[in-house]
């Protein structure tokens, strides 16, 4: 008994300390007037949205000195409250965020995490401009599904490693989840959570300065979900990115081609997505961004579904110290390769971090 009465002891002690450890509380606050309306013959034709949009932030991050071996640790969770959500939306999309314990060895540069929303990933669009395209612009316009790439791993539970790769100045990682939808049930494994979804993986490099070069930033992302039926594909997500600075000058392009596995096999569909962009930072204040390029649509077999899906955009940053002020004026044409259908949006976002 008095055995174990001491082990307990220790484990509880085990758990609760925090001793060495640094405690930090940060977040974020997002307002975006989105103004969209769209021309043509399809579903939404003559149709405009305009709203006021909401995000706010709330990060609570831990870090410290594990007791073994000169490794570090660091944890934490965000709290994402995001606007015009159902019950069941905002229960998942304020949990969900950037939720994490890592073991880190600072001599070798490796990280080894276990979470969701957290380790490097192929998220945003990889491009250098005043405002990400895909994930700003592209959710209010879009419909070529750049948002999520593939089988968009990094918004499940998942374990991960994270590498310095050095004198090169990337940074690779792999992430595993065990299950492909599975964004963190409660501490039992819920049965809710059994969702028969296979596992999926990311892999990739990134950072900037790469092998030496100043002002070249470099991207590659690799993810796949397995499929779960039969009549079902492979859900796969490759990008290629890169950014170059030069002075006030940053060109930047991409190649991102997803392919959405978790449809029937007569509507499943592969996007291959080229965007090209020119930002020039005018003055310490304002920057000024141009991103154009297009989407190819086409099914599994390689027969091209419609028209390439294109768009023009036009973006200006302005920062004010405390707060940032983006606007991007964006035309997209033929949205889901369908001839005429266009859309065109007016979005100004104000931004500021506590």
């Amino acid at each position: 008994m008095k055995k174990t009465l001491l082990v307990t002891s220790a484990l509880v002690g085990l758990v609760a300390s925090s001793a060495v450890a640094q405690t930090t509380v940060s977040g974020s606050l997002d307002i975006i007037s989105r103004n969209t309306s769209y021309s043509g013959t399809a579903a939404n034709a003559m149709k405009s949205d305009s709203y006021l949009g909401r995000e706010s932030q709330i990060n609570v991050q831990n870090k410290g000195k594990l007791n073994i071996g000169g490794l570090e640790y660091a944890a934490g969770f965000s709290l994402e409250f995001d606007g015009g959500k159902t019950v069941a939306e905002t229960v998942g999309t304020t949990s969900n965020e950037n939720l994490y314990i890592d073991f880190i060895n600072p001599s070798s540069a490796t990280t080894l995490t276990v979470g969701i929303d957290h380790i490097q990933n192929s998220k945003n669009s990889g491009l250098k401009t005043v405002t990400d395209f895909i994930d700003d612009v592209g959710g209010g316009v879009l419909s070529s599904n750049l948002i999520d790439l593939g089988a968009k791993t990094k918004e499940y539970m998942g374990v991960g490693i994270v590498q310095g790769l050095g004198a090169s100045g990337l940074t690779a990682s792999y992430l595993y989840v065990p299950n492909g939808s599975n964004m963190g049930g409660g501490d039992t494994a819920s049965a809710s959570e059994d969702s028969g979804s296979n596992s999926a993986y990311e892999y990739g490099v990134k950072g900037d300065n790469a092998f030496g070069v100043k002002g070249l930033a470099l991207e590659y992302w690799k993810n796949k979900r397995n499929k779960n039926v039969a009549s079902d594909f492979d859900s796969t997500g490759t990008k290629y990115s890169v950014n170059y600075t030069y002075g006030d000058v940053t060109v930047g392009a991409i190649d991102a081609v997803s392919k959405n596995g978790t449809y029937v096999a007569a509507s499943n569909i592969k996007n291959d997505t080229r965007l090209y962009s020119l930002s020039y930072a005018v003055n310490k204040e304002l920057s000024v961004s141009v991103i154009t390029g297009k989407t190819e649509i086409t099914n599994t077999n390689g027969t091209r579904t419609g028209e390439d899906e294109s768009y023009k955009s036009l973006q200006v940053g302005y920062n004010l110290g405390p707060v940032g002020v983006a606007a991007a004026y964006s035309k997209a044409y033929d949205l889901a390769g369908t001839a005429n259908q266009d859309a065109e949006q007016l979005s100004i976002r104000l931004s500021t971090k506590f």
